[in-house]
């Protein structure tokens, strides 16, 4: 019997392990769903337990109080986020295409989990406990592919060395956030996915190295625009003058015929 103990106990511990592990997740998708239909606030234990089929006994075996279920749920779906990304950093090489598939990756997770995101962008962006919690660790984590691909952007030469790499990050999460709440406020835009490339482009123009032929390009097109803008001005202010001239013509005209009735 000893025996039959010895080799039972570890995979008994390991299926229960993952019973609980599984019991664990039925309960934050369960909340999940009661946080999205009557907001953290309006929610309760007892709305929580019935929407997972469980005790509210249960739930105390694995929660310590509805907050803490709050800042699990960030901690589950943000864990799976993580695998996403570490999968995109270890198979794409270059740090630009990198980057534009972190963006999109972050778009396309928003975007695929609607409940999961109007909670963790309405409801918990402004809870000061959240920053302080393990959970809004995993959400530093998440971020960790994207500063490394600046770094590794920054060795290459291709982005600039001079910045602030966690404020360039913030500038892209800053980004993609703002265009995500606009969406769950106003369901605008209608795939926020598709607005990966303007995004990108424009992390691009302030981070990317640019060598000096670029920016002789670039001095020569905004000298051309300037031109442009100077040509159309001066053309604005003859043709105003012909018009003043031809108004004058017709006054002068007018006084004329007058004299020649009189």
């Amino acid at each position: 019997m000893a025996s039959l103990r010895e080799n039972g106990s570890p995979s008994s511990s390991k299926n229960k392990k993952k019973r609980n592990r599984e019991k664990e997740v039925a309960i934050l998708e369960g909340a999940l769903r009661v946080f999205g239909e009557k907001g953290f606030e309006d929610a309760t234990v007892a709305a929580i337990c019935a929407e997972a089929g469980i005790s509210e006994p249960t739930l105390y075996e694995y929660f310590d109080s509805k907050e803490d279920v709050l800042f699990s749920i960030s901690e589950l779906y943000t864990r799976r986020e993580i695998e996403r990304l570490s999968e995109l950093a270890h198979y794409i090489d270059d740090p630009r295409a990198r980057v534009r598939a972190i963006i999109q990756a972050y778009l396309e997770f928003y975007e695929n989990n609607p409940l999961y995101t109007s909670v963790a962008l309405l409801t918990l962006k402004g809870n000061r406990r959240y920053v302080a919690s393990p959970a809004y660790q995993s959400v530093r984590e998440a971020a960790r592919p994207l500063i490394e691909a600046f770094q590794d952007g920054a060795r290459r030469g291709v982005f600039r060395d001079d910045l602030d790499l966690y404020l360039v990050r913030n500038m892209v999460l800053g980004f993609i956030e703002h265009l995500t709440i606009q969406w769950l406020l106003v369901g605008r835009p209608k795939k926020i996915a598709e607005h990966t490339g303007a995004i990108f482009q424009m992390v691009m123009r302030a981070i990317e190295r640019e060598d000096e032929d670029t920016i002789e390009v670039k001095l020569r097109m905004n000298r051309q625009l300037l031109r442009n803008f100077f040509d159309h001005a001066v053309h604005l202010r003859e043709s105003d003058t012909h018009a003043v001239h031809l108004r004058e013509s017709d006054t002068h005209a007018v006084h004329l015929r007058e004299s020649d009735d009189k």
